[in-house]
């Protein structure tokens, strides 16, 4: 070979190189390149998989993939994965160890066909291997190849370290990003942590449980339908503990798939499987000092359970591809809206950590037995989407009644959305019946055919007043009855006859 093809092949090689950091989409276009220059054939890449132990393909001058690998020390590449060596077979017919797995290569007999590989090292260790066959004639010398395959192989070595670190810096600069953050939403919240909104005797009684248990360390499970709030009322406990300064993580344990919920837990360790190509603490590393909020943790699969319950007794995790473990020091704060004492019945939640967990339980009411809370909600949101969209924007004392007669089945999660929607639609400044979604109006129709609406003018409170003094009448009295016509809990009932000093016939 000489001496000018050599210098032309590793300036086309760097050049084609330089140009990206993306090796999967260089790395082909060197081979076809080796290929095209020297007359190699079946120029391959393979690669390291942490997944099999095994070195795999994952480039070739062809474009075609084989399925197949090597264990170390398999055939002639897994010699050179082994030993960091290059191997050159001058005659592969007449070589008993080479396997002729990957291409099944036809009419070797016809021919005389040598195969050179060479190892590719990155920070100390054997990471691939870069191979060709090349039919030869006569004595032709295979020590210039494999000295420039040598050479070609450093310079993707060189490559694959570069992506690494890139890839390592990139990684590091989100997580910093995400960490500030995250920063930036804990002094957020922090400022509005007295932002729960709410003046009902139900949610002042759950107030008085956090404030309570907020500067404790025990843990607390928090109960309630989907959309009641229950992550706002978990940041308020921590922020109101003594870690207010330390993270608060929050994980949705029902919507992360079950095959990553581990990991993202947990964490890994590099290589513990085929895509770590480096470590990541888990939440509960990222949470020490501070809260971990475990959202949807009825959701957790048994084997999660398992794991989770052992971390909460040694206050340790062990990152996946790791036997070390890490000391943790993390309050939980879990929810659910699950029926978690039937899922013990049935076996599907683990009793001995629904005791782990269950130390202080707080129940979170449905709006709609917190009726009160809703024109402070309404008032409080309406203020958020008015500096939101920049509008001004005004609600009609019809809307509100319909807001008040709603079952909220979604809470305030569903409340917040139908109101955006309205305000974001609105285009004359007041908010009417006729803004109203589809389900409300129906609702307010079936209300309508029911009892008397009163709409003289009085104030929201006037027409509640009216409405449980009308169902009282219609039940003679009898405040349970009376309940169930108003779509209320006869404490609720009970509530607002003394609240309106409504007089009941002895």
């Amino acid at each position: 070979m000489n001496c000018k093809l050599e210098l032309e092949t590793l300036y086309e090689v760097s050049r084609i190189l330089s140009g990206s950091l993306n090796l999967e989409q260089t790395v082909p276009y060197v081979l076809r390149l080796l290929k095209k220059l020297l007359g190699f054939d079946r120029v391959t890449l393979t690669l390291h998989d942490p997944s099999t132990d095994q070195i795999v393909v994952r480039a070739t001058s062809s474009g075609r993939f084989p399925k197949d690998g090597f264990k170390k020390g398999e055939g002639i590449t897994g010699k050179v994965w082994k030993h960091g060596v290059p191997i050159v077979i001058p005659d592969i017919s007449q070589e008993p160890e080479f396997l002729n797995k990957l291409w099944k290569r036809k009419n070797l007999k016809k021919k005389k066909v040598a195969f050179i590989a060479v190892p590719i090292k990155s920070g100390g260790r054997v990471v691939g291997v870069l191979s060709v066959d090349k039919e030869v004639s006569g004595r032709e010398s295979l020590d210039d190849y494999t000295r420039l395959l040598n050479m070609i192989a450093t310079l993707i070595a060189n490559s694959f370290s570069l992506e690494r670190k890139v890839e390592e810096e990139k990684k590091a600069l989100e997580d910093e990003k995400r960490a500030l953050e995250a920063e930036l939403r804990r002094i957020y919240d922090e400022l509005h942590v007295e932002g729960i909104v709410g003046r009902s005797r139900e949610i002042l009684g759950v107030l008085e449980i956090v404030h309570r248990v907020a500067p404790t360390s025990a843990t607390v499970l928090l109960r309630g339908e989907s959309g009641v709030g229950k992550e706002v009322f978990a940041r308020a406990i921590h922020f109101l503990s003594p870690r207010a300064d330390k993270p608060f993580i929050a994980v949705n344990c029902g919507a992360i798939p079950e095959n990553l919920l581990e990991a993202e837990l947990f964490g890994y360790e590099k290589g513990a499987f085929t895509g770590a190509y480096s470590s990541k603490k888990g939440k509960f590393e990222l949470a020490n000092g501070g809260t971990l909020f475990l959202d949807e943790v009825g959701e957790l699969p048994l084997h999660l359970q398992v794991k989770l319950l052992r971390v909460l007794q040694e206050k340790e995790v062990e990152r996946l591809g790791s036997s070390k473990p890490v000391k943790v020091d993390v309050r939980i704060v879990a929810a659910t809206n699950r029926d978690l004492e039937n899922m013990v019945r049935e076996g599907k939640f683990r009793e001995d950590l629904y005791y782990r967990l269950n130390v202080v339980p707080i129940f979170i009411p449905p709006l709609r037995e917190r009726r009160d809370d809703i024109p402070v909600l309404v008032q409080h949101f309406l203020e958020r989407f008015k500096k939101e969209y920049g509008k001004e924007v005004s609600i009609s004392a019809e809307v509100m009644d319909a807001f008040m007669e709603y079952e909220w089945k979604g809470n305030v999660r569903e409340l917040q959305n139908i109101l955006e929607r309205m305000v974001i639609l609105d285009s004359d400044g007041k908010l009417t019946e006729e803004d109203l979604p589809p389900e409300l109006r129906r609702k307010k129709e079936e209300r309508k055919t029911h009892r008397p609406i009163f709409t003289n003018g009085e104030s929201i409170w006037d027409v509640e007043r009216q409405l449980i003094e009308k169902a009282l009448e219609d039940s003679g009295f009898v405040i349970k009855e009376a309940a169930k016509r108003l779509g209320m809990t006869p404490r609720q009932v009970s509530y607002r006859i003394q609240k309106y000093g409504i007089k009941l016939p002895r």
